[in-house]
C-alpha cells in the first residue's frame, strides 16, 4: 500500500495561528496557490482512490487535485481534524484567558484529556487508525487530503512510532508526504513541505 498524504492549503485560521478543528475555514489566496503546486506535483501520479475530509479547506484542495487526475473523491469523516471543542477557532492566548483550567488539563494530558464539546487526541487517533487499517487490506495507492494533526497521527502509526512522537513532525499547509507500507512497517519515501 502506498499512502500520499496532503495537507490542505492555507486558511485565515492557519495564518492567525488559531486552532481550526471542525470549524470550516476557506482557503486564502496563498492557500489556493499551494493547491496549484500540489496539482502540478501530483499530475502524473497513479492514484487508485482519493479520500478527503468533508471540511471546505480539505475538500476544495482534494477537488482541484481530483480534477487534474480525473478521479472522484470519497469524503469521509474519519479524516476530519481533531475536534478541539471549546478551543476551536481560538488562539492560545484566547484559550488561556477564557478556558485556563481546561487548557492546563489538556496540556498536562493531551493524549487522554477530552476537550469539552470536543475529543481527546486518543479519540482522534482511534477514529483515524480504524480507517487506515481498512485501507491496509488492499495494495493500492491512496491519496488522503486531510489536516495537520491527522497527518501526524497517520505518520506515527504507519512508521510505528509512539503517539507522543507526533510533535516531531511539522506539516505545513500544502504539504505532501508519501509513505509506502509493506507487511508491517512504513517507509517515508517523499516529503515536500515549505
Amino acid at each position: 500500500m502506498k499512502v500520499i498524504l496532503v495537507r490542505h492549503g492555507e486558511t485565515k485560521a492557519n495564518k492567525e495561528k488559531r486552532y481550526s478543528g471542525w470549524t470550516d475555514f476557506p482557503l486564502t489566496e496563498d492557500g489556493q496557490k499551494q493547491v496549484k503546486k500540489l496539482q502540478k506535483l501530483l499530475e502524473n501520479e497513479k492514484i487508485d482512490l482519493i479520500y478527503s475530509s468533508p471540511l471546505t479547506r480539505t475538500y476544495n484542495t482534494a477537488k482541484a487535485i481530483a480534477k487534474k487526475l480525473n478521479k472522484d473523491i470519497i469524503v469521509t469523516d474519519s479524516l476530519k481534524e481533531m475536534n478541539f471543542g471549546i478551543f476551536d477557532g481560538k488562539r492560545v492566548d484566547e484559550i488561556v484567558k477564557e478556558h485556563k483550567s481546561e487548557w492546563n488539563n489538556w496540556t498536562n494530558d493531551y493524549i487522554n484529556y477530552r476537550i469539552p464539546k470536543g475529543e481527546s487526541l486518543n479519540d482522534a487517533y482511534n477514529r483515524v487508525i480504524s480507517f487506515i487499517d481498512g485501507l491496509k487490506k488492499e495494495d493500492k495507492t491512496y491519496l488522503l487530503v486531510t489536516h495537520g494533526g491527522i497527518i501526524k497521527i497517520i505518520l506515527t502509526y504507519l512508521l510505528d512510532l509512539e503517539l507522543e512522537k507526533m510533535w516531531h513532525f511539522r506539516t505545513s499547509t500544502g504539504c505532501l508526504l508519501e509513505i509506502e507500507y509493506k507487511e508491517n512497517y512504513g517507509i517515508l519515501n517523499r516529503l515536500i513541505c515549505k
